[in-house]
């Protein structure tokens, strides 16, 4: 065939359209392939911040908007989560509980017709301006997406206008449809499995997750020579107060107790609550000294707490029991929670709402060393 031939086959191609119709199916193709790989990656995380991470990166690549923000009630509770970003960094902030309510009573008018998405306009029409106070409009909501899971809508994603490039295109609104639709059941997943390992008077972790965690510290130490602590706590005469001010002022005290111990520690300690009034946490890089520094710090922080029963102030105080987590042969969860505990008695014994931290001496490391050896 001539170069002639060549040529004017491809003039006819470009006339046509089927040459620009051919361009277009490849960006298709190559923005279904980029979606898949997002994908793909998404549903690999099981914890939620990571998702909100992985999601913020992938925005930076398409668009950044102004505000967004999602709400989110996890199963079997009253509470609700916020998280909020300004041109796509976290910030401090949330969004009053009214706000969910009146976006998930329109999602309630909807029922089974909800949609991937809305235009905020749409919304404010159907259930009235006098919903929203100047502090909701003053993040200019633009984008309303319902977080559907199994039982219906559990969380609401708000995005206002893109701070550059004008409206959303069509390719943005279809990638935000998609990824949010699997991001949706991700999120459930993720509160699902949280929801396995919380308990749920008090949302610290399990028992069970916390000796996972222990497991894992004690094989760090031995691996890497990094050692961390264990300490554990209870509430003095708890009962008592139990018998005088009722069952119901008694969970107070433990979720107050438990919002306070997650407060005074750092994000990568984990907290736990082992059993009726006893709670237990796991102290990353630490030291004999330092372990003592954050217990009591923790019991101090304890002392501080202020519950009405009526007109009347109650007061709380723990006493509080450690130990280290170090390289020793040996060492396990279970060896390391009777010696904090034997640390904790004393705390009791010896006048309560202080802390002690017990020393393994030689005969520790004997009792150990059997073990481990299986001597006799």
């Amino acid at each position: 065939m001539s170069e002639l031939n060549i040529l004017e086959q491809y003039k006819n191609l470009q006339r046509s359209g089927t040459l620009d119709e051919l361009e277009a199916l490849k960006k298709t193709n190559k923005d279904l392939e980029r979606i898949i790989s997002d994908i793909s990656k998404l549903i690999q995380f099981t914890d939620i911040d990571k998702m909100f991470d992985f999601m913020i990166s992938k925005f930076l690549d398409y668009f950044i908007p102004e505000y967004l923000t999602f709400l989110i009630k996890p199963p079997r509770t009253s509470s609700l989560r916020g998280y909020c970003f300004h041109q796509l960094k976290f910030i401090d902030e949330k969004l009053p509980h009214k706000y969910y309510d009146a976006l998930k009573s329109f999602f309630e008018i909807e029922q089974t017709n909800i949609k991937p998405f809305y235009f905020f306009d749409e919304v404010k029409e159907k259930i009235g301006d006098k919903k929203f106070d100047n502090d909701f409009l003053s993040k200019k909501p633009y984008l309303i997406i319902p977080l559907t899971g199994i039982g219906g809508v559990y969380g609401i994603a708000i995005l206002s206008k893109k701070i550059i490039g004008g409206d959303y295109t069509k390719e943005e609104l279809q990638y935000v449809e998609r990824m949010f639709s699997v991001l949706a059941v991700t999120i459930q997943n993720g509160l699902h499995y949280e929801t396995s390992i919380r308990d749920p008077k008090t949302g610290l972790f399990t028992y069970d997750y916390f000796l996972t965690r222990l497991k894992e510290n004690i094989l760090y130490a031995s691996r890497y020579k990094h050692f961390s602590g264990l300490i554990m706590l209870d509430i003095d005469h708890f009962k008592k107060f139990n018998d005088t001010y009722g069952h119901l002022a008694g969970d107070r005290v433990l979720e107050t107790l438990a919002e306070t111990l997650v407060e005074t520690v750092r994000g990568s300690d984990c907290v736990a609550r082992f059993g009726g009034e006893e709670f237990s946490i796991l102290i990353q890089e630490c030291n004999p000294e330092t372990l003592f520094i954050t217990a009591e710090r923790i019991r101090k922080a304890v002392e501080k707490i202020e519950l009405y029963e009526g007109d009347e102030k109650l007061s709380i105080t723990i006493s509080c029991g450690a130990c280290m987590i170090t390289d020793m042969i040996g060492l396990s969860p279970k060896y390391l929670i009777k010696k904090a505990d034997q640390a904790l008695y004393y705390s009791k014994q010896n006048g309560r709402n202080q802390s002690n931290v017990f020393s393994m001496g030689l005969l520790d490391k004997i009792c150990m060393l059997k073990e481990a050896n299986k001597l006799p």
